[in-house]
């Protein structure tokens, strides 16, 4: 510990952290471990950003809408079917024909016997051959339209997926400084409350430890949240847990 007796406040060291060891310190400490080492490398980035493009409403509704304009395509194309018919009957009557008797005169005959008619017939306006061709590049530009969208959707997904990966990197940096700022001042304002019981300090030096002290349990605070918002944030954007994934990193 460095003490300055003209300011009337203690700087301490790091050395001093070591006074506090807890089992949640512990926990902490090993999640912090798995935080560093997910973000050195960017690891779970690829997962997230997977896993948002799969969640997304709005890609999925693209998607439909692709699957849509495709199955028009279909239609269009078969459509010059839709005048081809298959026509087929039967009758079952008396069959009247004639037939050269031995004495060469025609002699009228009759039987029993059935009839089968089987035709194909293909009626189609001219219009409908024509405009056949055109019809075909349409749905197709349609479906370039609708995939294009699909692209752009995707791009916009990864944008943000990255953006709320990077404010949850630096939130997460930011709250590691401000924890050791805490700390450092909770060990200031402990040792300059003993100074103060002893008269060592006046009531002014003692204030103004505390207000040290005040603020950076409001700077940690407010950073924690911080990094808890942007988690939600990403968690609610990807639709999945980023602890689950933490708990994969190797």
């Amino acid at each position: 510990m460095i003490w300055n007796r003209k300011y009337g406040f203690g700087i301490v060291v790091w050395v001093g952290l070591w006074l506090f060891p807890t089992k949640a310190i512990c926990q902490r400490v090993s999640t912090d471990s798995l935080l560093t080492k997910a973000f050195a490398n960017d690891q779970l980035l690829p997962t997230l950003i997977n896993a948002a493009q799969k969640f997304s409403p709005e890609i999925r509704r693209i998607g439909s809408s692709i699957d849509l304009a495709i199955s028009n395509q279909k239609i269009n194309k078969n459509s010059i079917y839709s005048g081809l018919s298959l026509q087929s009957s039967y009758y079952y009557g008396t069959n009247y024909s004639a037939v050269n008797a031995l004495n060469n005169t025609n002699v009228l005959t009759t039987s029993q016997t059935g009839f089968y008619n089987i035709g194909i017939g293909l009626q189609l306006p001219i219009t409908h051959i024509i405009s056949r061709k055109h019809l075909i590049k349409s749905s197709q530009s349609q479906i370039d339209m609708v995939s294009a969208e699909k692209d752009n959707a995707e791009i916009f997904v990864r944008q943000e997926v990255i953006r709320l990966y990077q404010e949850l990197k630096l939130a997460h940096r930011i709250m590691l400084i401000s924890r050791v700022n805490r700390q450092a001042a909770e060990i200031n304002y402990k040792m300059a409350e003993k100074e103060f019981l002893q008269g060592q300090i006046t009531v002014e030096q003692n204030s103004r430890v505390l207000d040290i002290f005040n603020k950076a349990k409001i700077d940690y605070e407010t950073f924690v949240n911080k990094f808890q918002t942007t988690i939600m944030m990403l968690d609610a954007y990807t639709g999945t847990s980023f602890s689950n994934l933490l708990n994969q990193v190797k």
